[in-house]
């Protein structure tokens, strides 16, 4: 399918339900190494979010998988993609599986800079 070429491997941080010890929150994660096709949104795309967070850095990413926004109910931390050197949240994952090209559609915002964790290991 025409969607492969683009791909390239990426780290995605997926976390597990959060725990709460001595007063602070933790939540086990494992890094993955995905196959993704990102790319930065469009300026449509940028002009149909809410006027304050169109200056916030955000990217789209295409994949077979379902990455997972943050589930305040569950406690389940967002997924985090690794990319150019600092680390985005997902914000939502959508299947679309209305053409032969199934795929998931995600996006990703970045995390401040304040908040950013250390970078993934690297790993052969």
């Amino acid at each position: 399918m025409a969607i492969g070429l683009f791909k390239r491997l990426y780290t995605v941080r997926k976390h597990g339900a959060q725990t709460i010890t001595c007063g602070y929150a933790s939540a086990p994660y494992t890094d993955v190494r995905t196959m993704l096709n990102v790319q930065p949104l469009s300026p449509d795309e940028l002009q149909a979010l809410p006027e304050g967070e169109r200056t916030v850095k955000r990217v789209k990413t295409y994949g077979a998988g379902k990455l997972t926004s943050a589930d305040e109910y569950d406690g389940v931390p967002a997924d985090m993609l690794f990319y150019r050197g600092q680390w985005y949240k997902c914000k939502s994952s959508v299947d679309w599986n209305h053409t032969m090209l199934s795929h998931y559609r995600s996006e990703f915002v970045i995390l401040p800079e304040c908040d950013q964790p250390d970078p993934p290991e690297v790993t052969p």
